[in-house]
């Protein structure tokens, strides 16, 4: 199980974290709760660490993960502690078993730390065990495209899912986020940057890789087609498509909307009102996203409004200076 993960990846706000959901609780899949980010933040910080305070560094970060401090349910994703039993505790113990077990058998791959972080959290819920049903772990990281050859090189037998979205959703998120955090939103660069590679990688893996390593997902058929969609998702993990598939939790735990415009919605369960975000954008907005994703974005499916050529070129040079400039 160690060498087989699924690894789900998309640009962020493209719904990522409501594909792990859906996967949680099925019986086959020991999914990590939180993001990995190995690749894209803590293997960086845990090299800088001396190799002797890898395991505590890393063993500490993912307490505090656990313990799910970005202010939304479920908070403790390994249940409440009691006065003879703390989950948390299990997680550092299971942490310092596999860890060692990890670096030995698979010291080839500079991921193992990874490894050893997801075989823990599966021995603390599902139990790793000679008899178990267990097939694969899973972990979400926003933008991990950018390293699917690493992620194939390091797992050869892994599982990669890929999700989109439409570039307005995901511009007006990010967008809206900070609106009612009042204030301004300052990411506009990245967003449409991350939108571009994301698009970019989507339409070339999806030409020139096998269609049974990797699987290209449009957030909005998982919501319009759901049980095609999920069906879909089965056959590519190879695992029974189990009702649960169509109830989002974390750890078990059924979780809020999958929607960043409401906080309406039965915990649990799917909300497919995504238009929302048409209220949310300017003029300005839509016109420079067709302008910089409108073409990629079409190749997916997604409809965008036409653009003058004139202005599209002003603001892809726009974007190619700013980028230049940071």
């Amino acid at each position: 199980m160690a060498q087989r993960p699924v690894f789900i990846c998309g640009a962020h706000r493209s719904g990522t974290t409501l594909v792990r959901d859906m996967l949680d609780n099925h019986p086959a899949l020991a999914v990590v709760p939180a993001e990995g980010t190995f690749i894209t933040n803590l293997e960086s910080r845990l090299l800088r660490q001396p190799p002797i305070q890898r395991l505590q560094f890393l063993g500490c970060e993912w307490l505090c993960r656990l313990a799910n401090p970005i202010h939304q349910h479920p908070y403790w994703l390994l249940g409440s502690s009691a006065a003879d039993r703390s989950p948390y505790v299990e997680f550092a113990r299971a942490l310092m078993a596999w860890w060692p077990l990890a670096q030995q058998r698979m010291s080839h791959i500079a991921s193992w730390p990874l490894v050893a972080v997801a075989l823990a959290y599966a021995h603390c819920t599902n139990g790793v065990r000679a008899n178990s049903v267990l097939q694969r772990w899973v972990e979400k990281t926003p933008t991990n495209e950018r390293f699917l050859d690493r992620l194939r090189s390091e797992f050869p037998d892994a599982k990669l899912i890929h999700v989109v979205r439409h570039p307005f959703a995901v511009y007006a998120s990010h967008k809206y986020e900070q609106q009612q955090l009042g204030r301004v939103f300052r990411n506009a660069k990245r967003v449409l940057r991350d939108l571009r590679l994301s698009y970019r990688v989507a339409l070339e893996q999806s030409c020139n890789h096998r269609s049974d390593q990797y699987l290209l997902i449009r957030y909005e058929d998982l919501l319009e087609s759901t049980h095609t969609m999920v069906e879909k998702l089965a056959a590519f993990l190879n695992i029974e498509p189990l009702p649960i598939l169509m109830q989002p939790t974390a750890a078990g735990l059924p979780v809020p909307s999958n929607s960043s415009f409401t906080a309406e919605g039965v915990p649990g369960c799917l909300n497919s009102a995504h238009h929302r975000w048409t209220t949310t954008l300017t003029r300005f907005d839509r016109e420079r996203l067709t302008a910089v994703v409108g073409e990629s974005a079409t190749s997916l499916g997604y409809d965008l409004p036409a653009l003058a050529l004139w202005r599209a070129r002003l603001f892809r040079l726009a974007a190619r200076i700013s980028q230049k400039v940071s």
